[in-house]
């Protein structure tokens, strides 16, 4: 009997949840580590993590048909776009169902993790009983990538409140924005919600300014009667042959100008053209940026409740200058702009993500090292969940033999080509150096699980991650 890699996960948010159940469904020993009380993530509101963050009414921009898991379906009376609280309520029951809990270690945090020089990590923990280090096999990374908020610097001084919109949780809270004059600035989901949120008239700001640096496509969450992601294929399911086909035989650039041509029509249809509602007319086509999911913006703009405004220029005191010279007094400012790539645990000069990049082959694997593993470290337009079971099922077929990744050149070489290719594709930012298109890159993954499992298949199914170490020392 072989001799399983025993296996390290820092992060209990959904994707290590996901991580853990697939793990423990093949067998493989693991242990999973989060620094918080509770598992969820960002999904769980005010996580005492102190990292993750979701403010009171924060829905998914997603349905939840597209959250669901291969085995696992939601409740029938969870909404469409479930809440926070209904997420964290049926990945609550996913983990117990599943009867992963118990390998979950809460208020553990992950202090340094120094890879050996023959395999294996040495991990330095800190938990309830103090510091102590763990050894083991193998290393997946599901830290998330949403916690370490991204500020920009404008020239000149505020007088008033600055603050990013992960430190927003109402409007009361972290400062009381009721009665204010308040500039949102970025053209984002957390965005969008909090503008709106705050626009109401008589339950939020005074007035909202909504500080674009550049123009989005905005897609409702519902089309009429139909939910915006209904007819895209769920990232768990194989894609059929008519997808194959055309993905085989209709170039690339001819699939993704009929997407644009498709979304951009429906979206002027249903929704509007941005621009006559006043916002910056994007300057891509749909596939280049991650779009904004919003139900409520364009009813908040045709109402005057939210003014859209051009970027930030200068801060005067208490008045702040836009891009076309126009100057207004407000008493808050929130940075909706995005966050920074970071693994605190890495020595920099080990792994890190300069200007947010960091190259992985299939998104997931470092090709210097088959003995660690990212999970979740994509941008997807679809629900993460998936995406984290597709890569986890990948990572436990490989970590029992069943699936050989090919050797150090072929991966550096597929992995710079497709980190060219996305990079060509999106709009040259710090916010989309991880975006993937979910249909294409769930496509991409299963077909190269496939040659790695039939890869493994010629070579008798041989273990690719050494087992010498133990996990406690």
């Amino acid at each position: 009997m072989k001799q399983l890699p025993r296996v390290c996960i820092i992060g209990a948010g959904t994707s290590g949840v996901i991580c853990s159940k697939v793990l423990k469904q093949h067998g493989i020993p693991f242990d999973t580590l989060e620094m918080g009380s509770g598992l969820g993530g960002i999904w769980r509101f005010q996580n005492d993590n102190g990292v993750s963050t979701c403010y009171r009414s924060l829905h998914i921009n997603t349905s939840k048909r597209m959250m669901e898991l291969s085995d696992f379906k939601f409740l029938p009376e969870i909404a469409e776009y479930p809440t926070h609280r209904e997420i964290l309520s049926e990945f609550e029951r996913y983990t117990d169902e599943f009867d992963v809990r118990q390998h979950i270690q809460f208020k553990t945090r992950v202090n340094h993790c120094e890879r050996r020089a023959e395999g294996g990590w040495k991990i330095d923990l800190e938990g309830p009983d103090g510091p102590r280090t763990g050894n083991y096999d193998f290393l997946v990374v599901a830290n998330g990538h949403h916690w370490s908020p991204r500020m920009p610097d404008y020239p000149g001084h505020f007088d008033g409140i600055h603050f990013h919109s992960h430190h927003y949780v109402d409007t009361e809270t972290p400062h009381d924005l009721q009665g204010k004059r308040v500039v949102i600035v970025g053209m984002g989901n957390s965005a969008m919600d909090i503008a709106c949120e705050l626009g109401h008239i008589g339950q939020g700001a005074e007035k909202v300014f909504l500080a674009q640096r550049s123009g989005v496509w905005v897609i409702p969450k519902v089309l009429g009667n139909i939910p915006q992601d209904k007819f895209i294929r769920h990232p768990m399911k194989a894609p059929g042959l008519g997808e194959r086909l055309v993905r085989t035989l209709v170039p690339r650039r001819l699939r993704l100008a009929f997407w644009d041509l498709t979304m951009e029509t429906v979206i002027k249809l249903m929704a509007g053209s941005p621009d006559r509602v006043g916002l910056k007319p994007p300057r891509e086509h749909f596939h280049s940026r991650h779009p904004t999911v919003s139900q409520e913006l364009f009813n908040r703009l045709v109402h005057g409740d939210i003014t859209p405004r051009g970027n930030l220029k200068e801060l005067k005191g208490d008045r702040v200058v836009f891009e076309d010279g126009s100057e207004e007094q407000v008493d808050a400012i929130i940075s909706a702009t995005g966050y920074n790539i970071e693994f605190p645990f890495f020595a920099r000069e080990f792994i890190n993500a300069p200007g947010n990049s960091i190259p992985l082959w299939q998104r997931i694997f470092d090709p210097r090292y088959k003995d660690l593993a990212f999970l979740g470290l994509v941008q997807p337009v679809c629900a993460m969940m998936p995406i984290a079971e597709l890569q986890s099922n990948f990572i436990a077929d490989y970590l029992a033999g069943e699936a050989e990744l090919p050797d150090g050149e072929d991966m550096e070489r597929q992995m710079l080509a497709f980190d060219q290719t996305m990079k060509s594709d999106y709009t040259l930012s710090e916010s989309h150096t991880i975006q993937i298109d979910c249909p294409e890159y769930s496509y991409m993954l299963q077909k190269e699980w496939k040659k790695a499992r039939r890869r493994a298949g010629k070579t008798g199914d041989p273990l690719q991650v050494a087992t010498a170490v133990r996990h406690i020392a």
